[in-house]
């Protein structure tokens, strides 16, 4: 039965294992990740949510992966593994660095492909095929420390809901069942150094055949943004859009709440790192900053290649897509602003009435 789970030690041989050496470990769920993308990633047409559903239907757990490919007529063992430190040098999201890499020969060629995740926790067995009201024990291991930590599940329908949750010498501990039929997300999230932030994500289908390949979605809301407009007015239109959907009122843009998206977007790019504090302080920091203290506020992060992608794997997240649809929000501000990385989003939302 396929489960989701980590870590699975890599059984990789040869240039695989040579390359791989330059993580702390090696996985060999990510492995087979790796050789599953090898030709799309080859190919140029990977986009991140793909890479994310592969991970989850292998059944690995961790969030915010990367990929990457090199290949030649003839490989040069020590030269793949110095460009491979070369672009694993180029982020660092924090925990343990985890790869998986897939070698292969084909028609003259060869490539090397590796995909890598900054692991914060470990996952224990969860199967991926269980029936509707199965009760399933989460039990998941930090890997860094957390102030708390809590789980939040998004079924076919509905908004995401918290469980009940425990963290306990750093191990967090829930347990769930899915209340009806379909795909349902498990998402941890923990309070670490950069702030709070999803560490860990599995599909449970409940009564239902899991996709066989990765299908590109609209979100709720997206099509009425427009990709030729500037991109935070884009993603207001995406908000609102969304907000209206689920019989919600909508947001008005506020210039000081889009200072403080800005300070925080502008970090993370020049960081590298997506997080909520990476060096200008919490959320909560940066509006006190300004001189702000609403009862009630939120932010979402996202890194993508357009607004359009970025308001796309909010929507997925079950602890942002509490943020955008929570009723006690009146007001956003939005920042994006253009890395090596692609966009680099914030959207900080709050209740200044």
């Amino acid at each position: 039965m396929p489960v989701t789970r980590s870590p699975v030690p890599s059984t990789a041989t040869g240039l695989a294992e040579l390359v791989a050496s330059a993580c702390a470990r090696g996985d060999a769920t990510l492995d087979r990740v790796a050789a599953r993308l090898a030709s799309r990633l080859d190919a140029g047409t990977l986009e991140p949510a793909e890479l994310a559903f592969e991970l989850r239907a292998a059944g690995s757990p961790h969030v915010w992966p990367r990929a990457w490919s090199y290949s030649g007529s003839a490989l040069d063992a020590e030269d793949t593994r110095a460009r491979a430190r070369r672009w694993l040098a180029g982020f660092g999201d924090g925990g343990v660095r985890s790869c998986g890499v897939a070698h292969s020969k084909a028609q003259g060629r060869e490539a090397v492909t590796m995909v890598a995740v900054d692991a914060l926790a470990d996952l224990k067995s969860v199967p991926q095929a269980v029936r509707t009201g199965q009760w399933l024990d989460l039990t998941a291991s930090l890997l860094v420390p957390a102030r708390a930590a809590k789980v939040v599940v998004l079924g076919p329908r509905g908004a995401p809901r918290p469980i009940p949750t425990s963290l306990d010498d750093g191990v967090v501990r829930a347990r769930f069942a899915p209340s009806s039929p379909g795909t349902w997300l498990i998402q941890v999230l923990a309070d670490v150094d950069r702030g709070p932030r999803p560490v860990l994500e599995a599909y449970v289908h409940a009564d239902v055949r899991p996709p066989r390949a990765f299908s590109s979605q609209r979100a709720p809301g997206e099509a009425a943004g427009s990709a030729d407009a500037d991109p935070t007015e884009s993603l207001l239109a995406m908000i609102n859009a969304a907000r209206r959907a689920e019989g919600l009122g909508t947001l008005s843009r506020s210039a000081e709440l889009d200072r403080a998206a800005l300070v925080h977007a502008e970090a993370m790019r020049d960081a590298r790192v997506l997080g909520h504090d990476v060096g200008k302080g919490s959320v909560k920091a940066r509006l006190e900053a300004i001189g702000l203290e609403p009862a009630a506020f939120g932010e979402n992060v996202a890194r993508a290649a357009d607004a359009a992608r970025a308001h796309r794997a909010i929507w997925a997240s079950p602890s942002h897509r509490t943020n955008l649809l929570e009723r006690r929000y009146d007001s956003v501000g939005l920042a994006a602003v253009a890395g090596p990385d692609g966009l680099w989003v914030t959207e900080v939302f709050a209740d200044l009435r």
